[in-house]
């Protein structure tokens, strides 16, 4: 089932900044667990329960419907879980999702779904409307209309990677992507690397692409994307290639294919 582009208008965008009504939806297939969370929605004036579901699939159905701006997930559901129907709905503005779950090993997975929060059951009031706050913080900063005639797919500009998180020898490190100077392909992993360290990133170099703003990092060649004002010169090679020198001394090869990706910050 293919989901169609959310709804909202520049009216819509506006009165986010002041009154909105938020809607959510809360998907978990314990009832306990949905009351819990509908009765602390219930005393906060500008949100409102929409819809509720007990397993995965009926989640999915119902964030197509009811166009939520926030959905409180659990992860473990029958027929989809929770980290499923996000990567199903593979949303780039609302719903944005706050986990709930009893599983701390899933926190990873979470935040690579750019989760705004993870809440761990059981949670204390205080924790979920510290966690609510958040989430209706992050709407209002993010729902910003620039002009009268903006599409709903451009009123919410894709969400790029804020962090990346990183698991090695029995930690969890997290890397904000504005630290990072340069990515670099290494077989099954990318290299992420910051002025201080390198770390290592099981994914390919394709799919994180996909994943940083291409006005602030330029792909270079097969196996390197660089933050574009890390660029300090470029040197001719041969064949049409070029070495990139970075401020921090890194030399890095401009392969012919990837040069026009450089046109963009060239003046």
């Amino acid at each position: 089932m293919k989901r169609e582009a959310p709804r909202h208008n520049c009216k819509f965008l506006a009165s986010l900044m002041d009154d909105h009504m938020f809607k959510i939806l809360i998907a978990d297939d314990e009832p306990l667990a949905r009351d819990s969370i509908s009765i602390l929605i219930e005393k906060v004036s500008n949100c409102k329960v929409v819809a509720t579901a007990g397993n995965g699939k009926d989640a999915f159905e119902r964030i197509l419907i009811e166009e939520p701006d926030i959905v409180f997930m659990d992860i473990q559901m029958p027929y989809l879980t929770g980290t499923e129907v996000v990567e199903k709905v593979n949303a780039t503005g609302p719903p944005f999702f706050i986990f709930v779950t009893a599983f701390e090993d899933q926190a990873i997975k979470a935040f690579e779904l750019n989760a705004v929060d993870y809440l761990l059951k059981p949670f204390s009031d205080e924790r979920f409307y510290r966690s609510l706050n958040k989430v209706k913080n992050y709407i209002k900063t993010h729902a910003v209309a620039r002009d009268l005639t903006m599409t709903p797919k451009a009123a919410f500009p894709k969400k790029y990677k804020e962090q990346f998180t990183i698991k090695s020898s029995g930690k969890i490190q997290f890397v904000r992507t504005e630290e990072i100077i340069y990515f670099k392909s290494s077989g099954n992993y990318v290299e992420l690397h910051t002025r201080s360290a390198k770390h290592l990133l099981r994914m390919k170099i394709g799919e994180l692409e996909e994943q940083v703003d291409p006005s602030l990092f330029t792909r270079i060649h097969r196996s390197a994307i660089v933050r574009n004002i890390e660029i300090k010169e470029l040197q001719t090679y041969f064949n049409g290639e070029y070495i990139a020198i970075l401020r921090s001394g890194v030399e890095l090869k401009v392969s012919r294919s990837y040069r026009l990706n450089l046109d963009s910050i060239i003046q």
